[in-house]
Parts: C-alpha cells; structure tokens; sequence
C-alpha cells in the first residue's frame, strides 16, 4: 500500500521550521533531494541529483517523478518571478541527473515561496517513503 503524507513532518514540526539532519545514504544510485532556506541571504533552494537506476534510462518512473517535481517547482517560481513575487529571475539549472533552483523573494511573498518548495519537498517525500532504496530526502534545513 502506498503512503500519503500527512501535513506535518515526519520528524516533527512544521515546515520550514527548525533544523533537521541526518546523515545521507552513501548509495550513488539513489536520488538525493536537498531543500533549503538561507535567511541571511534570503534564499530558498532545492538540490536534486543523482539517478534511481530502477529501470533502464527512458523507463524509469522514479526519475520521471523526481523529474517533474523539479519542473512543477521551476514552473511555479518562474509564475512568481513573473508576477513581482521575487526579488530576482530564478537561478535554475537543470542537467541529466542533476538539478538546483534557487530564488530570492520578496518579504512579502515568503510564503508563498516556502508553500512551493513545501510542495515539492512533499512529493519527494512521497517518492522517498515509497521507494527508500531509490530516494533519499534530506529535511528542510534553515539556516538563521
């Protein structure tokens, strides 16, 4: 059976409360997903690399999942860079096996921005929760 996750996370708190650590799976064939929120810089990022390995390239569903939270998350920035919600474009980049998005928002639109990357950060908590040798997620780490 599948898991949905409930609206808190899993090792307690709210997002994007607190700092949370543990140490990272050493597997290369696994999917790491990494979220962010600097507030002296006033930036919040999510980090995705690696690769599932759970079907051959082009066949992998856990890539492709991982794959379009990545773009649900740079198509949701970019509609609030668009909108004067950010302070500066997004900083995306986006290779095979390899992902960072990085934005700056407006103190006004923090939030709106921490509900997007909570988005994604619960999807890939989905993924991780579903497929624990593919995917590994790294709580929400803010830094003051």
């Amino acid at each position: 059976t599948k898991f949905v996750p409930p609206l808190i996370r899993r090792c307690g708190g709210t997002f994007p409360q607190g700092k949370v650590r543990r140490i990272r799976k050493e597997n290369k064939t696994m999917i790491h997903a990494t979220f962010t929120q600097d507030a002296q810089k006033g930036s919040v990022t999510m980090e995705m690399q690696g690769h599932a390995l759970t079907a051959p390239k082009g066949e992998d569903l856990i890539c492709a999942a991982a794959t379009m939270l990545v773009y649900t998350l740079g198509q949701a920035v970019q509609f609030l860079y668009e909108q004067g919600r950010l302070l500066y474009e997004p900083q995306m980049r986006m290779v095979d096996g390899y992902a960072k998005i990085t934005v700056y928002p407006r103190k006004c639109a923090m939030a709106e921005t921490l509900m997007a990357f909570w988005v994604a950060q619960a999807g890939a908590y989905v993924l991780e929760r579903n497929y624990p040798k593919a995917v590994d997620l790294m709580p929400m780490e803010v830094s003051a």
